[in-house]
């Protein structure tokens, strides 16, 4: 069977379509990072604000609620930035996976491409058995009919 002549291309697109697969696992890691981190400074953000309702239903003083609402504030300002972080984080994730599918995407064409070649080598090949068989039955036939009529 003769070789495949696009097997360096199939074998480049493969390389490509797995480092893509590298890449958008990696980005996928970063943005569940991300995302854990936003939850993570929310979840504390609430917690805090029910801490500051238990001090105002105790009673507290000015001082210490001036505190409380400075620091909800740098949570909210974190929050802010942290949520874009998960928005770049999303961006660059989402950008990875459609990388990906245009390299699977030619890889599986190529795949395609291969697969035809293949099977054009097998009927090829059959085709040329077949030939071979039929110029052996005629030769066969021509010499059994020699054969007999040498006798006769």
């Amino acid at each position: 069977m003769a070789r495949f002549p696009l097997e360096p291309i199939r074998g480049v697109l493969q390389r490509r379509t797995e480092d893509a697969a590298t890449a958008l696992r990696r980005h996928g890691e970063r943005k569940s990072q991300q995302e854990k981190r936003l939850e993570e400074l929310r979840t504390f953000r609430r917690e805090y604000l029910e801490q500051r309702g238990a001090l105002l239903a105790q009673g507290t003083t000015a001082s210490r609620l001036r505190d409380f609402e400075g620091f909800i504030r740098r949570l909210d300002e974190a929050i802010a930035v942290q949520e874009k972080e998960v928005e770049r984080a999303r961006a660059l994730w989402d950008g990875a996976r459609q990388f990906w599918e245009t390299q699977r995407q030619k890889e599986r064409a190529i795949d395609v491409l291969a697969d035809r070649h293949a099977e054009g080598e097998l009927e090829r090949e059959s085709r040329l058995e077949q030939k071979h068989t039929d110029e052996f039955a005629s030769r066969a036939d021509r010499d059994g009919v020699a054969r007999t009529k040498g006798r006769g």
